[in-house]
């Protein structure tokens, strides 16, 4: 998996730097962002964007690590956050890569593609996203819960990390709780079982009601935790004795949405 922080400075930025480089993240271009904070000239905001680099210890400015870094890092406020987006496995793999400072040729050659199929992969992945500039992909990708720390967005890296590939993202299921959200994908040949991990016993009951009946996600149980402090495991798919409990009561089987609604 493709190393996104190479560090985290926690120290905050001069407000000056961090203006600038909340602006670069919204999708403003240079010259507005010069405009808009009396810098002047266009050299001037990049000689901001070399400093806010040097700052976090990075190589070199390059605008969509500069963002992902400065929301990882908290030296500027992550944008709010938005219902979450499914990506598909290119378009996330090319999101993760901007955030970790790939530059797009760079990415192509990694990926054995032509320029032009990159830069279309490109293109499509900010009307997705509906950014405007490659920085402003990386805040979007914040705000739909892609990159973060979010639950959603480990839910979906890990997804996207098996080998084999999972199944096509259509099938995955976004699942609301109060807690924020959390991303299922089906029971496969090569992924027979699998499951959330969710900490509390009501959320867990509200994961399982929404998956219960679904195509790949049957059968359906819960596991309560062993140990205090454990999450409750909403699992589906296989049982194998690798996932069956040693004790009955430690699990409670999930045969259906009218069950769950009489639990």
């Amino acid at each position: 998996m493709t190393t996104l922080t190479p560090s985290l400075v926690t120290a905050s930025l001069p407000p000056l730097d961090r203006q600038v480089l909340e602006l670069i993240a919204e999708g403003h271009r240079d010259p507005e962002v010069a405009a808009r904070l009396g810098l002047g000239t266009v050299t001037r905001v990049r000689s901001r964007l070399d400093q806010i680099a040097r700052h976090f210890g990075l190589e070199a400015a390059v605008r969509p690590q500069l963002v992902h870094h400065g929301y990882a890092c908290g030296a500027v406020p992550p944008p709010p956050v938005l219902q979450p987006l499914v990506l598909d496995a290119d378009a996330f793999d090319l999101v993760r890569a901007l955030a970790a400072g790939t530059a797009l040729t760079a990415y192509a050659r990694r990926r054995g593609m032509a320029s032009y199929q990159a830069t279309y992969l490109m293109e499509k992945t900010s009307v997705r996203l509906k950014a405007t500039t490659r920085p402003s992909v990386i805040r979007r990708a914040w705000q739909r819960q892609i990159l973060g720390p979010r639950p959603f967005a480990a839910d979906l890296a890990a997804l996207h990390a098996q080998r084999p590939r999972p199944p096509e993202t259509g099938r995955w299921l976004i699942v609301p709780l109060l807690s924020g959200y959390r991303l299922a994908a089906p029971a496969t040949r090569h992924s027979p079982t699998r499951h959330l991990d969710i900490t509390d016993r009501e959320e867990a009951l509200v994961a399982a009601r929404f998956l219960a009946d679904r195509e790949g996600y049957a059968p359906l149980w819960i596991t309560q935790p062993t140990q205090p402090g454990h999450p409750y495991r909403v699992s589906w798919g296989r049982r194998t004795a690798a996932v069956q409990p040693r004790h009955s009561p430690a699990a409670e089987p999930v045969l259906g949405a009218n069950r769950l609604r009489s639990a």
